[in-house]
C-alpha cells in the first residue's frame, strides 16, 4: 500500500513544479500587458513581486518604472536600488543604466570610475550603448579615475574566477550548484 502512495509524488512534484513556473511566467506576462496598455501603475505592482523574489529583468523593469516616474513616483534611489540588483546578477541593461547613474550624479555621487566600470561589464555582454558610454567616459577621465576603473574591473574578473572555481562555494552562499 505504502508504494501506491509514494507513487503519485514525482507527479505531484512535477505538477507543483509546473504551477510555479506558470504562476512566475503569468506574473511577467500580467506585467508585460500592463505596460503596453500604457497601465504603469499596474505594471510596476506585478513587477514588485518578482523583484522581490529576485528576477534580474523584473528588477531591470522597476528600476525602469522608477528611473522614469511611470507607474509610481519617481526616485533615483529606487532606480538605483533596482538596477545595483539586476546589475549585480549581471543584467547587462541594468549595468548600463547603473553606469549612466554613475556617470551623471543621478542619485549618487558622480563616480566616472564606477561608470566605466558598469558600463564595461554591459558591453562585455555586447551591448552597443555600453560600449559607446565606456569609450565616451574613457575620453573624460583622468589617468587615475581610468587607474581605479581598471582596478575595479580586474577585481570583479578575480572574484568571478574565485567564484566559479569552487564547486560548494554557491550551496554555501544559499544558491544551488550549477
Amino acid at each position: 500500500m505504502k508504494i501506491g502512495l509514494l507513487r503519485p509524488c514525482p507527479l505531484v512534484a512535477l505538477w507543483a513544479l509546473a504551477l510555479c513556473l506558470s504562476t512566475v511566467s503569468c506574473e511577467a506576462q500580467r506585467a508585460d500587458r500592463a505596460y503596453l496598455r500604457g497601465d504603469y501603475a499596474k505594471a510596476a505592482r506585478e513587477l514588485q513581486y518578482l523583484a522581490e523574489q529576485g528576477d534580474a529583468k523584473a528588477q531591470f523593469d522597476l528600476g525602469l518604472l522608477y528611473d522614469t516616474g511611470r507607474g509610481v513616483p519617481q526616485s533615483n534611489e529606487e532606480a538605483l536600488k533596482w538596477y545595483q540588483m539586476a546589475a549585480d546578477q549581471g543584467e547587462p541593461r541594468a549595468q548600463y543604466n547603473l553606469g549612466l547613474m554613475y556617470a551623471n550624479g543621478q542619485g549618487v555621487r558622480q563616480d566616472y570610475a564606477q561608470a566605466y566600470f558598469w558600463s564595461s561589464l554591459s558591453a562585455a555582454q555586447g551591448n552597443g550603448h555600453a560600449m559607446d558610454a565606456r569609450d565616451f567616459l574613457y575620453e573624460k577621465m583622468t589617468p587615475e579615475q581610468v587607474a581605479r576603473a581598471k582596478q575595479l574591473v580586474r577585481e570583479y574578473e578575480k572574484a568571478r574566477k574565485l567564484d566559479t572555481s569552487c564547486q560548494l562555494c554557491p550551496l554555501l552562499k544559499g544558491k544551488s550548484a550549477p
